[in-house]
């Protein structure tokens, strides 16, 4: 099956701030640099994912920009335009003559943009945030040690208390749901994606380390919730919607 490695979250959420309503498609996608469950690298592959998804906004993870492994390609650029949407690099370190690291892509422009990098023992991470008139989209991917992990929640939790308004954050966050470090995040999230889907491994999800939340105190109106493993033709997708998401949450599964 020549797929993407990595499974995708999607949600279409409806975010509410106060007499105003935005109503958007969010992905979060660990693209693994572009190599696939075949072990070749195809970035159209992955634009495809993302073209027939149609999302508002989407958190990339393990993104190359410029790097000799994955061919000098600027990765984010790349996708940028096998998509039509604005595309933000967020470098966390050198790898391979080149750079790695996050990456978004928009359909809308930010107003401004920070790269905040995080602690990682293994290697640095990065914390993208992309401000907007009434709220902000932000992308991470966190440390495979779990005391970095930790750190990084606080970072984030900083530096969203300087902002007055929503925020809705997707990542690879690296991190189970019975986590302590999960458990922290939700002092100041609230999941805005099924954390008892599995989303890794590819080839067989045992686990769930993918997420996207929204910032405590606003209101998310989450109309439904895949994670999607491939989005070839003629492939099964599971979808999980929600009534009353949040308080009484009903699960539907969909073939």
């Amino acid at each position: 099956m020549k797929n993407i490695k990595t499974l995708l979250l999607c949600a279409v959420a409806l975010l509410a701030v106060s007499c105003q309503s935005h109503q958007m498609r969010i992905m979060s996608y660990n693209i693994r640099i572009g190599i696939g469950m075949d072990n070749k690298t195809d970035l159209q592959r992955a634009a495809d994912v993302i073209t027939r998804v149609n999302p508002d906004f989407v958190g990339l993870q393990e993104v190359d920009s410029v790097a000799e492994r994955s061919g000098w390609v600027d990765q984010a650029k790349a996708l940028g335009e096998m998509t039509g949407m604005h595309y933000i690099f967020a470098p966390a370190l050198e790898r391979s003559k080149g750079l790695y690291g996050i990456a978004a892509l928009v359909k809308e422009k930010p107003l401004a943009v920070r790269n905040i990098h995080l602690p990682g023992q293994e290697e640095v991470r990065t914390f993208l945030v992309l401000e907007y008139d009434d709220y902000l989209l932000c992308n991470t991917h966190f440390s495979l040690v779990a005391d970095s992990r930790k750190e990084s929640v606080e970072i984030i939790r900083q530096v969203i208390s300087e902002y007055d308004k929503p925020a809705i954050i997707t990542g690879d966050f690296n991190m189970l749901p019975t986590s302590e470090e999960c458990h922290k995040m939700d002092e100041m999230w609230k999941p805005l994606s099924d954390t008892t889907r599995f989303t890794s491994p590819a080839n067989g999800a045992t686990r769930a380390i993918d997420y996207i939340w929204g910032r405590e105190g606003y209101e998310y109106d989450v109309k439904y919730y895949e994670v999607v493993d491939g989005l070839q033709p003629g492939e099964k997708v599971i979808t999980s919607s929600y009534d009353n998401f949040g308080e009484n949450e009903v699960l539907i599964l969909h073939k």
